[in-house]
């Protein structure tokens, strides 16, 4: 998962900027592999501590390239913090999803997050949504309950964790696009991931010792797990995990630095044929006619969603994302 940087006074290189998004959603897409691949050994709250560890070393580069220290001070901690919190629960509740679920249905899951930031945006920023985005999400949400097969008889539960995380992100939008008028994104992200240090620090004291797991419902399993000393190579994927937060953070503000977010949001669906792609390599997943009809009302009304934003945003300015990474 990862997060979209906020823009202020882009520039004008459309091209380096869709270059620089696919690298960052292509690179994201590797740290949901890693994260499924080893969720079966360790609690979730252990792998994003060291996670979010790791990144916070490369993260103060970033912070020293962009402004310095100066660039941290802010007026708004409250906001910062709750934001924060929002980021991380939408992180946990993805990836306690991905546990249980293929990796393309998950991602195509959470992909429902613009249509929720275009509804949440209504009651929290006072902003007028017309007929057309309003099909448009209503499409969409077809299209979720289309993945999550509620004909079958039994919704899976991780469905639901994935949904929740995209309401999760959507409400955390909320507030990025608040912050971004006063804060730039650099300062967000390093405040986020020392939040999350703390809290999945505090999480491994309150759930570390493993009491709480009964072998339950695999992404609650996931979630109660014990912390235990990782083997050398999995550290090392969790610290990789780090540096992968890091690195497409960098490129997404890049991107977003580069180029109009109209231009280049559209370009963050390339997560889904990653998903699709890696599934296949690493745990032969195909996805039915059921999933692509799902993932296609999904994608489909999304792209028309951050259209209309588009026309939209040549009288107002947009500020968005799709999806939280740091």
């Amino acid at each position: 998962m990862r997060e979209s940087a906020v823009s202020i006074g882009q520039l004008d290189a459309p091209f380096r900027g869709i270059l620089f998004i696919i690298a960052g959603i292509s690179i994201f897409s590797i740290q949901d592999v890693v994260i499924k691949w080893i969720s079966g050994d360790y609690s979730v709250h252990q792998i994003l501590f060291v996670r979010s560890v790791v990144a916070l070393v490369p993260l103060f580069v970033i912070v020293r390239l962009n402004g310095g220290l100066a660039s941290l001070r802010t007026r708004r901690p409250v906001i910062h913090l709750v934001r924060a919190i929002l980021m991380l629960l939408a992180y946990t509740t993805f990836y306690l999803a991905l546990a249980a679920m293929k990796l393309a249905d998950t991602v195509a899951l959470f992909f429902s997050a613009p249509l929720f930031v275009t509804a949440l945006s209504v009651p929290c920023l006072g902003e007028t949504v017309g007929f057309r985005r309003w099909a448009a999400v209503s499409v969409g949400f077809v299209g979720v309950l289309v993945m999550m097969r509620p004909g079958s008889g039994v919704i899976e539960p991780a469905a639901l964790l994935a949904v929740a995380a995209a309401l999760f992100y959507a409400a955390s939008a909320m507030l990025t696009r608040r912050l971004g008028a006063t804060d730039n994104g650099a300062s967000m992200t390093f405040y986020a991931t020392t939040i999350y240090v703390v809290i999945t620090a505090g999480l491994g004291l309150a759930l570390g010792d493993g009491a709480l797991d009964q072998n339950g419902h695999v992404s609650l399993r996931f979630l109660l797990r014990a912390w235990v000393w990782p083997t050398w190579p999995d550290f090392a994927l969790m610290a990789f995990c780090g540096l992968i937060a890091a690195f497409g953070f960098y490129c997404l503000s890049q991107a977003y630095r580069l180029a109009q977010v109209n231009v280049v949001a559209p370009f963050e669906y390339v997560a889904l044929p990653w998903a699709v792609a890696w599934g296949f390599v690493f745990w032969g997943d195909i996805p039915d006619a059921q999933t692509m009809a799902g993932i296609s009302l999904v994608v489909g009304s999304g792209l028309y969603v951050l259209h209309r934003e588009a026309l939209r945003g040549r009288r107002t300015v947009a500020i968005r994302g799709i999806r939280p990474r740091v």
